[in-house]
């Protein structure tokens, strides 16, 4: 059996090998797992794409899911093609859509104990690049749903733009405002000038949500304030914030 460690802000997962050759994935669990096995059960029985099958439990009591084959990518460094990113955004759809049904009570997922709001569906609430799942350049799929609970849909797309367009660091405004017109035209039913306004609101969301993680004692939220993941996201919103009139403007330019 082969066993590799892949890193990762809340703690990593084992990418494990059996004698079979059948490879899959191993994660830690904590009070969330069962809601979060309930939801991919149910997304599943929708006919969801792109997400990994729970197989159950090992020895460790650690999760075993399907591995999806693959690679993520690096929202610092890189920048999917204009199709990628439109594949997501309308991947996004399917799933807001399919998930609409599942309408449970209060459940335990990461954030605490929360049932739905009449607005609100169960978000995977980290759509980030390195989340996206790109089999020979194309999108095939979303894994690490250990953050999914309630939020509005709107949030979720605002965080794939954030991560996928990029708008968290510097590209050219032209650009920027072109590939969230992409991104909102793929989703549907969304204007882009909404879109870039939820953006700045979903990234102080992000703060407010890992500070309550850190008063939890939340192992994961504490991994990734002590790696500097935090202060860095803090940064990047700022710096957005100083950009986000300029591409506003080109979107302007653009109707």
């Amino acid at each position: 059996m082969e066993s590799e460690h892949l890193p990762g802000g809340s703690g990593g997962v084992w990418r494990i090998t059996a004698p079979d050759g059948v490879t899959r994935v191993h994660r830690p669990t904590g009070p969330w797992t069962p809601a979060v096995h309930a939801l991919l059960a149910h997304l599943r029985d929708r006919g969801l794409d792109g997400i990994p099958e729970v197989i159950g439990l090992d020895d460790e009591g650690r999760e075993v899911l399907e591995y999806l084959p693959g690679e993520t990518l690096d929202p610092e460094t890189d920048q999917v093609p204009d199709q990628v990113l439109a594949d997501a955004a309308a991947w996004l759809r399917r799933f807001h859509d399919a998930v609409e049904s599942f309408r449970p009570g209060p459940l335990e997922w990461r954030q605490g104990v929360q049932a739905l709001a009449a607005d609100e569906v169960i978000c995977h609430n980290d759509p980030g690049l390195y989340n996206w799942v790109v089999s020979g350049g194309a999108f095939a799929g979303v894994i690490d749903w250990d953050r999914a609970g309630p939020g509005r849909p709107l949030d979720d797309l605002a965080f794939l733009c954030w991560s996928g367009v990029p708008l968290l660091r510097e590209i050219p405004l032209d650009d920027a405002a072109r590939r969230v017109v992409l991104a909102a035209s793929a989703y549907g039913g969304v204007a882009p000038e909404e879109l870039l306004t939820a953006v700045e609101e979903r990234m102080e969301l992000i703060a407010e949500r890992w500070r309550a993680g850190i008063e939890r004692g939340d192992p994961g939220t504490i991994a990734l304030r002590d790696s500097g993941i935090m202060e860095r996201h803090l940064a990047r919103v700022r710096e957005f914030t100083a950009r986000e009139a300029g591409i506003a403007e080109r979107l302007r330019e653009r109707c």
